[in-house]
């Protein structure tokens, strides 16, 4: 009776076993499929975007056509919902300071269960946000008062990614990617990196961005320091060099 029982048991394992192996193969098959519709999605409306770049600038597209013609079409793809009411996971206008600042916002608020992961800070086509040292400025204080690890600040055509990690490195160079959409495939290959929902939750794109900044501040020999800045003066140490 004995040897029946375990006879049995052992079956019952394999059968488990080749259960959970399916299992973790079809997981394994819906995410790979997730990715490739993803890709193909993001290759069309980036290709569509930077087809009418000229349209797009003799419009002169200011912040709110931006939005919606190129900012939210590519954080649609990349599988963030902007029309889903019940997760309000594309929050437009997210007060950055709830408890004090209720007048201060950022254009959006990438969120998962409520909580927010990534700022996303937007302005108009033909603004210059290289040069501008207040948008990176406004945008580092967005991220540093609501405690969220990555900003984005974009004018539609460039993309940059910002990291608030922990660390004594001046705020601006944080900036751990730089997307330009005319280089359709390494911006597609960034997005996906850093932008794509899956990844963004799973806290991956976190991680990447870090061995990034954790690089810089490696060259310039700067301690990583694990508090959050108190004041913007805290975030003037010194530069990574070139």
């Amino acid at each position: 009776m004995l040897v029946l029982f375990l006879s049995v048991r052992r079956n019952l394992y394999a059968i488990y076993k080749v259960s959970r192996t399916f299992t973790n193969l079809e997981n394994r098959v819906k995410e790979n499929m997730q990715v490739q519709d993803n890709t193909e999605t993001l290759e069309q409306i980036i290709a569509h975007i930077v087809e009418f770049t000229k349209t797009i600038t003799e419009y002169d597209f200011d912040e709110p056509a931006t939005r919606q013609f190129v900012v939210l079409p590519i954080l649609r793809a990349l599988g963030w919902d902007d029309r889903n009411l019940k997760t309000l996971e594309v929050l437009p206008e997210s007060r950055t300071d709830p408890e004090n600042n209720k007048r201060i916002k950022v254009d959006y608020a990438l969120r998962h269960e409520g909580r927010p992961l990534i700022l996303v800070e937007c302005k108009r086509w033909r603004e210059n946000i290289e040069e501008s040292e207040e948008h990176h400025e406004q945008l580092a204080k967005y991220i540093f008062q609501r405690g969220v690890d990555l900003g984005i600040l974009t004018n539609g055509k460039t993309w940059h990614f910002y990291l608030a990690y922990k660390t004594d490195v001046l705020w601006r160079d944080r900036k751990f990617c730089s997307i330009e959409l005319n280089k359709q495939k390494e911006a597609i290959a960034d997005f996906q990196k850093y932008l794509f929902k899956p990844n963004v939750i799973d806290e991956s794109a976190r991680t990447e961005a870090e061995k990034m900044v954790q690089t810089y501040a490696e060259r310039a020999n700067i301690q990583m320091k694990d508090r959050a800045p108190a004041s913007d003066e805290d975030l003037e140490p010194r530069r990574i060099p070139d």
